[in-house]
Formats: C-alpha cells, sequence, structure tokens
C-alpha cells in the first residue's frame, strides 16, 4: 500500500534500522529469537523455587539460558548484575550488525529498566540490617542504580554520547526506541543505540501476583500459561531479556553502505490518568491514532499490528478494543507473549526486533495459546496461525503499569 500524507511531523531527517541485538528465553541473538518465534517454541518454565514461597501461586517464567560472558572483560563485569549483562551482549550484536566494531563517535545511548536488580538490593538490604556493612563490596553500588545498565554498557563499549537511562516499566524499550527516533528526526543526534533490559527475580511475579494479575493456573504446564487474548488466559508470565536497536539517519547509514533492516516513520506516548493499575481503551486508542498523525498517515494504510498483549484480564480486552476503533477488523493482529512471557522493560524492544525480521520475510508467527478467542477481545483479524503476507507498514504497541502508553510505526525501506 502507498502511504497517505496526513500531517508530518517536525523535522526531515529518515530515520532508518540498522542493527538489531537480542537476549531472550531462547539464547543470545536475534536470529535465534525469530527462529524460535516462527518455529512456535515457548521459553517459558516451571520454576521449583517458586513454591517454596507459600503464598506466591504463580510458578513459571522466562528465564535466559547459561550464557558465555567471558567476551566481557572482569573490569566490567564485576559491577554488571544479569540486566547488565544481557544489555552489553544484546548492544554488542547490534553494533556489529550495523557494521560498526565500536560505537561511533557521537553515538546516544538509550536503555532503562524496571528497576535495578532487584538481587544486588536484596543482598545490600541483608548486609545492612545486621549491620554489616563493612561487607559490601563498592561494585555493589554500582549494581543497584537505577540506570546501572546504562552505566555499565556505556563503560564496557566505551559509548560516549549522550546518555538517557529512561525507564518507564513495561513500555520501557520502545519509549526508549521512540524518544531516539525523535531525537535523530529532529537532527540533534546521527545515530543511537537503544532498548531496554530486564533480569528476572520471583518479587517481580509476587508484585503481580499481589494485583491478582500473574497466571497460576498452568504451573503444571508452563508451555500453555501465557495466553494473550484467549479465553482461558489468567494473567501476566514474567521473563527476561533484553532488546538494542541501532538507529541511524539515513544519511548516516547511506554513506556507510550498510544494510537498511527497516524505516521508523511515526511514534507517539501518552500518560493514562483514569487509573493507575488499570489500561483504558480510550487512551490506548488516543496513543495509536498520535502515532498515525506523526506519520502523516491514515489507519487504512497500517497492514499490521503487533500487540502489547500481556495475556491479563482487563488489558487485552482493552487493547482489543481500541485498535478495533481504529484499525477496525481486517488488520492482522498478533502477540509474542505467549512465546516469550512479559520481559517488561525488554518487552518492546525484543518483540519490535521479531515483528521486523518477520516483516521482512513477509512470515509472521501467530499468537501462541490463542485457542479460543475471548468475548471482550473479538472484532479484531487475530493471527492464530503462520501467515504469509505482505507488510509494508506496521505498529508496534507497549504500554505500562503507572499509564505510560506507546505505539510505533516501522516500515519496509524504501530509497
Amino acid at each position: 500500500m502507498s502511504l497517505t500524507p496526513h500531517t508530518p511531523s517536525a523535522g526531515k531527517t529518515r530515520v532508518v534500522v540498522t542493527g538489531t541485538g537480542a537476549v531472550s528465553p531462547f539464547g543470545l541473538g536475534s536470529d535465534c529469537l525469530v527462529s524460535s518465534l516462527l518455529a512456535g517454541r515457548c521459553g517459558i518454565r516451571f520454576l521449583p523455587g517458586l513454591t517454596s514461597i507459600s503464598t506466591l501461586t504463580s510458578h513459571v517464567a522466562g528465564i535466559v539460558p547459561k550464557l558465555d560472558v567471558s567476551g566481557i572483560p572482569r573490569q566490567f563485569r564485576r559491577s554488571m548484575t544479569k540486566m547488565s549483562i544481557y544489555a552489553t551482549l544484546a548492544t554488542r550484536e547490534a553494533l556489529r550488525q550495523a557494521g560498526y566494531e565500536d560505537a561511533p563517535q557521537g553515538c546516544a545511548l538509550l536503555l532503562g529498566s524496571t528497576m535495578s536488580s532487584m538481587e544486588a538490593w536484596l543482598a545490600f538490604s541483608k548486609h545492612y540490617v545486621h549491620d554489616q556493612l563493612d561487607l559490601v563490596k563498592a561494585t555493589s553500588v554500582f549494581q543497584m542504580m537505577n540506570h546501572s545498565p546504562l552505566a555499565n554498557v556505556a563503560q564496557a563499549l566505551n559509548i560516549q554520547g549522550m546518555g538517557l537511562g529512561n525507564c518507564a516499566a513495561c513500555a520501557t524499550g520502545l519509549l526508549n526506541i521512540g524518544l531516539g527516533f525523535q531525537l535523530i528526526k529532529s537532527g540533534f543526534i546521527t545515530s543511537a543505540l537503544c532498548g531496554g533490559t530486564e533480569e528476572y527475580h520471583p518479587m517481580v511475579t509476587s508484585c503481580f501476583n499481589i494485583m491478582n494479575a500473574a497466571s497460576s493456573a498452568f504451573n503444571d504446564a508452563p508451555e500453555h500459561a501465557s495466553r494473550p487474548f484467549d479465553r482461558r488466559r489468567d494473567g501476566i508470565v514474567c521473563s527476561e531479556g533484553c532488546g538494542m536497536l541501532m538507529l541511524e539517519s539515513l544519511e548516516n547509514a547511506e554513506k556507510r553502505g550498510v544494510e537498511i533492516l527497516g524505516e521508523i516513520v511515526g511514534f507517539a506516548s501518552n500518560t493514562e490518568t483514569h487509573n493507575i493499575a488499570a489500561p483504558c481503551t480510550e487512551s490506548i486508542e488516543q496513543c495509536m491514532r498520535q502515532a498515525l498523525c506523526s506519520a502523516g498517515v491514515e489507519p487504512d494504510v497500517v497492514d499490521f499490528v503487533n500487540a502489547h498483549a500481556t495475556g491479563t484480564l482487563a488489558g487485552d480486552g482493552e487493547e482489543c478494543q481500541a485498535i478495533r476503533r481504529v484499525f477496525g477488523s481486517n488488520t492482522p493482529v498478533n502477540s509474542f507473549k505467549g512465546h516469550l512471557g512479559h520481559s517488561l522493560a525488554a518487552s518492546g524492544s525484543l518483540e519490535l526486533i521479531a515483528a521486523l525480521s518477520m516483516m521482512r520475510q513477509g512470515h509472521f508467527a501467530p499468537t501462541l495459546n490463542l485457542e479460543t478467542v475471548a468475548d471482550d477481545c473479538q472484532g479484531v483479524q487475530h493471527v492464530q496461525e503462520s501467515l504469509n503476507a505482505e507488510v509494508e507498514l506496521l505498529l508496534k504497541n507497549s504500554f505500562a503499569l503507572g499509564g505510560t502508553n506507546c505505539s510505533l510505526l516501522i516500515k519496509k525501506f524504501r530509497q
């Protein structure tokens, strides 16, 4: 489909993606992520340790397998927790795919997590309450900062440009990509490494458990626990990982002669003020319409929607209603949470990497575990089987507790 001009955003610089890097419950690498999704694999596992917490009803999660971290010098690893290690590996992959051995001069780094490492904080707190601060290593301080992943990645990979440690819970990854897009489009910078990272801790599942939003009905069948849009969905399955994208101005990428993976053409973010814990159809709809406006396109030119859809009773229905209002019932919609679980701050960037690759291949994975569409999720074209489709323009959604909504438009690159 051709794109219909509407109200383009300020700035004439075109912004393209030249590299991606991923760490997921399937392992290291963007190719590993995408091939696993297309093969219908599930990264959710039963964690026996969760059963020892008597009040915790959810015993499943998506955990990154053991990785080879020997390529990160020990002097940098000492101040890293898992989320920083994931981010360092993913950022290095994104750089190399973009044709860089080292970060280019002036490259910005936009990276955040939902919160700093709970494992590091609990270890510190244990020494604190027992008056054992003399046992705490100085490197622990750098593991507990809110912007620890940003600082650690910048140090390890010598990224000296602007650093923004934006954190917006589950919208973090997509928010950072959108902000990187806007900074490059405005001409303020020419390149940016953007994304989100997350490490799993049982306290994360506990938070959702307290809100009655953690899946517990499929502890004995973990691969079926995360069920976006499905009638039997019963909550979030937490997971971990990192997704990073290398964004550049088109001029910069063409000068280097590198392969261009896609072009970001629109982005919007708004804040839901109706309820701090519950999503709202109207706010989600407004966010998607603002993204369309920023790209200067009408809804009928969007060929695919990759939804946030976490498998919660409230969230999936509200998002479906908003998608139906904006795009009607003929635009294909899928979610990757059935495969990956909810990697929180990493979810938006990891899922955008996968959606971008599938758009380039013309082959999309269905929403895993969507067996019977729930009544409140009717009215959109759910992808329930592998889909071959020519997609020129795709919209990606990410939403967060606290009311942060993000929608981003990405299209196939055309000269």
